[in-house]
C-alpha cells in the first residue's frame, strides 16, 4: 500500500514538473499588410481647420482601404500547443477618393489610425519544425487623431487633422496559418486573418459595417 501511495505521489509531482516545464513565455514583433472593406452610411467628416478654409469629407457606400499594422506581442504557453497572447499595435488604413464636384478637381485621402490591443487564444497542432497555427480572439481599438490630405488641382496640398471619438472599438478575429521554428528559440508565424468590426459600445450612434483581411507576420523569441 505504501509503495502504491509513494508511486502515485511521485507520478503526481512528476506530472506537475513536466507541466511547469512546458510553460513558456515569448515575445514577438509583428508586421501586417491590411485590406479593409467598409460600408459607409452617408457619412460626413469635419477636419479641424487650424485657421484654413476646409471642406467636409463625404463618404457613402462601399469603400476599400489599404494600410498596415505594426507592433509587439507577448505569448504565454500554458499547455502543449496552447497559448494566450496580448500586446500593443499601431494601425493605419488609408482611403482615397475624388473631391466632391462642387468643391473642384482633386482627391481626398482619409488616414484612419488606431492603437490596437489584441487578446488572442492560439493553437498549433504539432511540435515539428513546421506546424499549422490557429488564432481566435478580440481586438480592442482606441482611435487616435486621423489625417486628411486634400490635393487640389492648381492649389497647394492641405494636411488636416480629424479628431476621433475616444470610445473603444471592438472586433472579432479568426486566423489560420503556419508556425515555423527557425531555431530552438526563434519562431516565424505567417497567418492570414479575418476581422469583423462589432463597433463601439456605450451608446455610440454610428457603426459602419467593416471587415479586414490581413497577413500577420510575426518573429518570436522564447525565453
Amino acid at each position: 500500500m505504501n509503495r502504491k501511495l509513494t508511486f502515485l505521489v511521485a507520478l503526481f509531482f512528476c506530472s506537475i514538473s513536466q507541466s511547469l516545464a512546458q510553460q513558456t513565455l515569448s515575445v514577438s514583433a509583428m508586421l501586417s499588410p491590411t485590406f479593409s472593406h467598409t460600408l459607409y452610411n452617408y457619412r460626413y467628416f469635419y477636419p479641424e481647420s487650424d485657421g484654413q478654409i476646409v471642406e467636409p469629407v463625404y463618404i457613402s457606400g462601399s469603400r476599400w482601404s489599404t494600410g498596415y499594422s505594426i507592433g509587439a506581442s507577448v505569448h504565454y504557453t500554458y499547455a502543449p500547443g496552447w497559448s494566450v497572447s496580448s500586446g500593443i499595435w499601431f494601425q493605419q488604413l488609408s482611403l482615397r477618393q475624388a473631391r466632391q464636384a462642387v468643391a473642384g478637381e482633386g482627391t481626398v485621402s482619409l488616414r484612419n489610425r488606431v492603437i490596437r490591443f489584441p487578446l488572442l487564444l492560439n493553437y498549433y497542432s504539432s511540435t515539428q519544425r513546421l506546424s499549422p497555427y490557429f488564432s481566435v480572439g478580440l481586438f480592442v481599438d482606441l482611435p487616435i487623431t486621423s489625417r486628411v490630405v486634400v490635393m487640389r488641382t492648381g492649389e497647394s496640398t492641405q494636411y488636416l487633422r480629424l479628431l476621433s471619438t475616444p470610445r473603444p472599438i471592438f472586433h472579432g478575429m479568426l486566423g489560420a496559418g503556419i508556425r515555423y521554428k527557425l531555431t530552438s528559440r526563434y519562431t516565424l508565424i505567417a497567418q492570414p486573418t479575418w476581422t469583423y468590426k462589432f463597433g463601439q459600445l456605450g451608446g455610440a450612434s454610428v457603426n459602419d459595417s467593416s471587415v479586414e483581411f490581413s497577413l500577420q507576420t510575426q518573429v518570436g523569441y522564447t525565453f
